[in-house]
């Protein structure tokens, strides 16, 4: 792939402050100058995660991540640095230029750009398949508007499409294209043997079915839903399957993605509230009557990571699960995540055998509105839910609370602690006697579980590498590296007069230090701009930018020159006493006389020197020359 020119990344780093590429992912809130939000790399309830607009970084403080704007479309799309500048550009229409002038061809492009273009076209190909003057055609367009009771109109918005049971002209167009063996075999629309691709006797994985384009929340089709139809091949070993889905591929994990956030997102500063269905279809059905925040997971129940991508947009989520034994299932086991995410869930009463489909389709929207209306807390679905019967004993109650307690228990805030208790109380009618009944029982519960957790922890073996070295604050090369980043006008002045050999570079603030003074000497250094360009490991990089985001008067750091000279003084100080150690035993181990007894001692007298002379930088410290 040919690399992106310097000229068009600077452009772009330029141009395009990294607010305007983190905010659509991140929720955003205004701290002093700059902004912080949940971390999109870890699960957490506090925010840990900043954005500094003025710098164009970003600092997560609860994963060790920083970075710029592409770097932060390389973390959070898995791609390479210059694929993350191509999709930058893509998105926010800047014009790219290569080295050498050279031109991407589709040979050059990552395995990810494929497998993204292919669902495009696929998704292309299916919606036209649906519209064909033809009998599969036709049958498939009674099945949506007559069976399901869908409009046409929504089949073109939302892009449904159908999967005939040939298709060898698509994947024949596709080779045409010229696609790669590679992004046709991991595309996951396709079953392949390895070995040249023959359309004519490729397996097709969704043939038959009404096809539904799964999006990531940027709008993007990265997957497939499935619907069986009356035109599903019996011979298809899926067949009975009502679903399927595409499978694992290097664009789509199920577990990562919510059905319709790409929509729901943009509505819900007016709603307030995600609206959690079981399905695709039942999520389309709700977009129809008006309810634009609804969302489904994608897979057989709803993760963690779903539930982070939901709250970075809203706390709250009504549940409006299908109304049979599985939906109540599945209810129960999203409720302790909700509470984990930090979510205020509210779950919708369904009547068994009902679905939000089926609701809509027949009683329309109000009676979609009265029953939301009427959902019930995430504790009074909880009590309903373990205590089912009337009168419960004592012993069955001590249960239930049991196990809210354990849901409970996941959550970090004390007070949304309290007041959860204090419903459930309540509701089990455990407060008629003290009203601290319920909470002190609580602490004995998380006493006994947090006791556990730790004697299981202490005997288990430390993962290797734990004691791994992380960077120590105040060595005298982090301390250069703070200077060099923020004041890049004495960078060529320090690398004048300290000598590489007092630099530890065994640290990984003395391997940057090091790197880029040799730059410097070398006459090759081209401005924090470019320091990617010498970046060789993550590490490096989350060093790196880490520092360049740490904002100096917080730090209480004084004058740069000053710093910077007692750094010096105090490598220099360090090197010669570390190595005067080492001349003095060997000049103990050397026979007498000998010849290296007076090139050994001019070594100790040029130490000494060093010691009580180290060099002084004279200039003073430019101002507005850091990041």
């Amino acid at each position: 792939m040919p690399l992106v020119s310097r000229s068009s990344i600077e452009n772009i780093r330029h141009q395009l402050n990294i607010y305007d590429v983190i905010s659509p992912h991140v929720t955003l809130k205004r701290s002093g100058k700059n902004f912080s939000g949940l971390s999109p790399f870890t699960s957490e309830k506090t925010p840990s995660f900043f954005v500094l607009p003025e710098k164009n970084l970003f600092k997560c403080f609860s994963s060790g991540l920083a970075g710029d704007q592409f770097r932060f479309v390389e973390l959070t799309e898995k791609l390479s640095f210059n694929e993350a500048v191509e999709t930058i550009a893509n998105r926010y229409n800047f014009k790219l230029e290569y080295e050498g002038g050279a031109v991407p061809n589709r040979e050059s492009r990552s395995l990810r750009k494929e497998i993204l273009e292919i669902h495009d076209l696929a998704a292309d190909y299916f919606h036209q398949s649906f519209k064909e003057e033809n009998s599969e055609a036709q049958s498939i367009r009674e099945y949506w508007t007559k069976a399901r009771n869908f409009p046409m109109e929504l089949a073109g918005e939302f892009k449904i499409g159908y999967s005939p049971t040939n298709q060898q002209s698509f994947l024949e167009s596709l080779l045409k294209k010229g696609f790669t063996q590679d992004s046709l075999e991991k595309c996951g629309l396709f079953f392949l043997n390895s070995g040249k691709v023959n359309p004519a006797r490729c397996k097709y994985r969704f043939r038959g079915r009404l096809t539904v384009p799964i999006r990531d929340y940027q709008g993007q089709v990265i997957a497939f839903c499935g619907r069986q139809t009356d035109l599903t091949p019996t011979e298809d070993p899926s067949h009975k399957a009502k679903y399927i889905n595409s499978p694992q591929t290097p664009i789509f994990t199920k577990g990562n993605i919510v059905f319709g956030l790409d929509r729901a997102r943009l509505h819900i500063d007016k709603e307030k509230s995600f609206i959690l269905v079981e399905g695709q279809l039942d999520a389309v059905r709700c977009w129809q009557h008006g309810f634009k925040t609804a969302v489904a997971p994608q897979g057989t129940s709803i993760t963690e990571e779903q539930l982070r991508l939901l709250k970075r947009y809203s706390d709250r989520i009504d549940c409006v699960l299908d109304g049979d034994e599985a939906g109540q299932k599945a209810a129960i086991r999203l409720l302790p995540l909700t509470l984990k995410a930090g979510l205020e869930a509210r779950f919708v009463p369904l009547a068994p055998g009902e679905d939000p489909d089926t609701l809509l389709a027949s009683g329309g929207s109000e009676d979609f509105v009265r029953k939301r209306e009427s959902a019930l807390s995430a504790m009074k679905f909880a009590v309903s839910a373990l205590l089912p019967e009337e009168n419960p004993s004592p012993q069955e109650k001590t249960a239930a609370l049991e196990k809210i307690f354990e849901m409970i228990s996941q959550i970090d805030s004390e007070a949304a602690r309290q007041a959860y208790l204090q419903e459930a109380g309540e509701l089990l009618h455990l407060l008629d006697m003290n009203d601290r009944a319920v909470y002190n029982a609580f602490v004995q519960f998380d006493r006994r579980k947090k006791g556990f957790r730790q004697r299981r922890e202490d005997s288990a073996p430390k993962p290797e590498g734990q004691e791994k070295y992380a960077g120590r604050l105040t060595t005298s090369e982090y301390e250069l590296l703070l200077v060099v980043f923020h004041n890049q006008g004495i960078i060529q002045n320090i690398a004048e007069v300290i000598d590489s050999e007092w630099i530890d570079s065994k640290s990984i603030h003395g391997k940057l230090l090091s790197r880029i003074l040799a730059e410097h000497k070398e006459d090759l250094w081209e401005g924090i701009e470019k320091i990617d360009l010498l970046f060789e490991t993550e590490e490096e990089k989350n060093t790196a930018y880490s520092l360049m985001a740490q904002d100096l008067a917080e730090l209480g750091f004084g004058d740069p020159v000053d710093i910077a000279n007692r750094c010096l003084k105090s490598l220099a100080e360090k090197y010669a006493r570390n190595k005067s150690r080492q001349i003095e035993a060997e000049i103990a181990s050397l026979p007498t006389p000998s010849d290296d007894f007076p090139r050994l001692h001019g070594e100790l007298v040029q130490l000494r020197k060093i010691k009580n002379n180290p060099p002084i930088l004279s200039v003073s410290a430019p101002s507005n020359s850091g990041v």
